[in-house]
């Protein structure tokens, strides 16, 4: 049973199939500030991440790689442990879900559900993806049974597996809903409580050995392995048992990334309900960091940012600041160097950094031998005192997980500092007394601020502690320094940030129509600009997904002519609005006057050849890049280096350029 005084929080146990990312990073800082914030004040935490080792996703990397299952994972743990360890984060523990005692829990939880008649043994015919882990009802998919997430075709899977009775806790979910503040954000829980209220059907929790060995063997039939999801949920509690940290259950903050929210807002407190355990107090399903222009991070789309180079090169502690004020947390926010450079620069070094650097130099020169006696507070005084007393307010905000609030509480008093310095104009005081009244709140006013940032950027608070020469007392009041006190040596607690302009932007490493990305597409959609008589609005079928892309086709193809049609599409190039409309690629075509569209008979979603070389570049280029390779219509057909571009012809047998 959790104590009053004790503080849970959890990141997802981060999947083993691929290296840690921004995202694993991201999940990682945020239960990091909090953690830290409720050490800060008193309260006994403890912080559990670690890593996802089970099911066929990781089967099927392994042996792309000749390695066994466990061998695959003990090489991937060792790159998240890193990244936790590049970026400082406080976690108390690291549970492994190929933990041998990880693995004796599930297997008690399993018998336990099992003897309350919550599993039993069916037969389960459905789509299922690799990818997630998990089966899908065909309304879930997008067209052509492809995963939404993954973009990848789901297979029909048909096989005896033991079941999970979620449909059983349908009403006591949505009542525990009603009566707590366990969804969060507020403002999306509606989409859980919905989507439940529209019934919940009996899951599949286990394969059969003869398909998937690498898993947890069900305790009641060794020939079966339990579903990843089941496995992996637990990880929040044998983590507890296997370390005597039970007094710290229920969990206060599971932190999610809202592509995970179904598996735990629903199919993790029934299976608690289900093995009579208490329930967790809240899940928290933050947004993703999409790029500037509002697009899903992705190797595919050429905008990934690693985050163990973009903390070294620009600062652990600044980078930590930028992911947890940026946006409103819980909802999608966008991130480029730009946007970084901008909020460091004005916030961090501008606001703060440059606040306790003038207080500590208009200190030291006068008052180096020692703060002189306090005197008495002016009007001017108190009222920025005042203005200081922001504890509950963002103790509140940070427990409600309203981070970017919370710290906006804080700025606000930093710069209601940063204006009383203006006002009093300690520079201009000939009053040795007076002066020294007005460095002693404005000393303590950066002391003060410092015991609030040290739960973001721990470091450079310490370095702002041991400038005015104390110790972090975790006292969050304004206390003034005693008469006699000395300061420290003076260090800037930030540099500007200078963005480098590359001499060349360097789009691909490949060169010709190997940097290219060309694919046979299907017009499905078509639709006139509403401001322009030169454009259409296209929707175009990939095969794996849908892309809208923009077109100066009205003239020379109408509607009629363009719905259908397969065309062949650049699915590389960066984005970009041509009237207000994003487009996302290019349709090809030859000619100025005339023109006729490349068009193929192949395949939707077959990628384009020329010989030996094939268009299938992930790497995103630019226009410009894409005029430098020239590739040509002739007669009716396409060449490239005087190569054929096989099972591809150009309408109307127009000659000329392909652009």
């Amino acid at each position: 049973m959790n104590n009053n005084n004790n503080f849970f929080i959890t990141t997802p146990i981060y999947y083993a199939s691929g290296k840690p990312h921004l995202g694993t990073a991201y999940t990682s800082i945020v239960c990091d500030v909090l953690a830290r914030w409720n050490r800060d004040i008193g309260k006994n935490v403890f912080f559990l991440t670690g890593t996802d080792e089970h099911g066929q996703k990781i089967v099927d990397t392994a042996e792309k790689i000749n390695k066994s299952p466990k061998e695959y994972v003990d090489l991937m743990v060792p790159q998240f442990k890193n990244l936790l360890t590049k970026l400082n984060i406080s976690n108390d523990y690291f549970v492994r879900t190929t933990d041998e005692d990880h693995k004796v829990f599930v297997q008690k939880m399993l018998q336990k559900s099992f003897d309350n008649g919550d599993i039993y043994k069916g037969t389960y015919e459905g789509l299922y993806c690799v990818g997630c882990e998990r089966y899908y009802e065909e309304a879930d998919l997008n067209e052509g049974n492809i995963c939404p997430d993954h973009k990848k075709v789901c297979d029909t899977v048909s096989e005896e597996n033991y079941f999970f009775k979620l449909s059983k806790y349908e009403d006591k979910l949505l009542k525990f809903y009603e009566n707590s503040d366990f969804l969060k954000p507020k403002s999306k829980a509606l989409e859980t409580i919905n989507r439940v209220k529209d019934g919940l059907r009996d899951i599949s929790i286990s394969r059969n050995k003869k398909k998937l060995e690498w898993g947890i063997e069900l305790p009641f039939d060794s020939s079966h392995v339990t579903y990843v999801w089941f496995d992996a949920l637990f990880n929040y509690v044998s983590a507890l048992e296997n370390n005597d940290k039970m007094d710290f259950w229920p969990c206060d903050v599971h932190m999610i990334g809202k592509d995970i929210k179904w598996f735990h807002e629903v199919y993790w407190p029934a299976f608690l309900m289900s093995v009579d355990m208490e329930l967790p107090k809240s899940v928290f399903a933050h947004g993703m960091l999409l790029d500037e222009n509002g697009h899903k991070m992705s190797k595919s789309l050429g905008n990934v940012i690693d985050p163990i180079k973009f903390a070294k090169k620009f600062g652990v502690e600044e980078f930590k600041y930028f992911l947890i004020t940026n946006g409103s947390f819980g909802e999608d926010s966008n991130f480029s160097e730009k946007m970084f450079a901008e909020k460091v620069n004005n916030e961090l070094n501008n606001d703060f950094g440059n606040l306790v650097s003038r207080v500590h130099a208009m200190t030291s020169k006068p008052f180096g031998e020692g703060m002189p006696e306090m005197g008495e507070l002016q009007s001017v005084d108190t009222e920025l005192l005042e203005s200081l007393n922001i504890y509950d307010n963002f103790n509140s905000l940070m427990q409600n997980l309203e981070y970017t609030k919370a710290f906006d509480v804080l700025w606000t008093a930093i710069r209601d500092t940063n204006a009383y310095v203006n006002k009093v104009s300690p520079w201009a005081e000939k009053d040795e007394k007076r002066l020294g009244t007005i460095m002693n709140v404005l000393c303590s006013a950066c002391i003060f601020f410092g015991k609030f940032t040290h739960c973001i950027i721990p470091n450079k608070s310490e370095l702002l502690f041991k400038q005015f020469n104390i110790k972090n007392d975790g006292v969050f009041k304004v206390e003034f320094l005693e008469k006699g006190h000395t300061l420290g040596a003076k260090e800037n607690l930030f540099e500007k940030i200078k963005l480098e302009k590359p001499a060349v932007e360097v789009v691909s490493v490949r060169e010709g129509f190997n940097k290219l990305n060309l694919v046979v597409g299907q017009v499905v959609e078509v639709s006139k600009h509403p401001d322009s008589e030169k454009l259409y609005i296209l929707q175009i079928d990939l095969g794996n997904e849908k892309k809208q892309i923009v077109s100066g086709l009205q003239g020379h193809y109408t509607e009629e002519d363009l719905l259908n049609k397969k065309v062949i599409v650049i699915n590389n190039l960066k984005p970009a609005k041509l009237g207000g409309y994003e487009s996302n690629g290019m349709i090809l075509a030859c000619g100025d006057e005339v023109v006729g569209l490349l068009s193929s008979d192949l395949d939707v979603g077959t990628q384009l050849k020329c010989g030996d070389d094939v268009a299938d570049n992930e790497s995103r280029i630019n226009s410009k890049a894409f005029k430098k390779i020239e590739i040509f219509g002739k007669s009716g057909k396409v060449e490239y280096n005087g190569k054929e571009v096989a099972g591809v012809s150009v309408d109307k047998n127009v000659d000329g350029k392909v652009c």
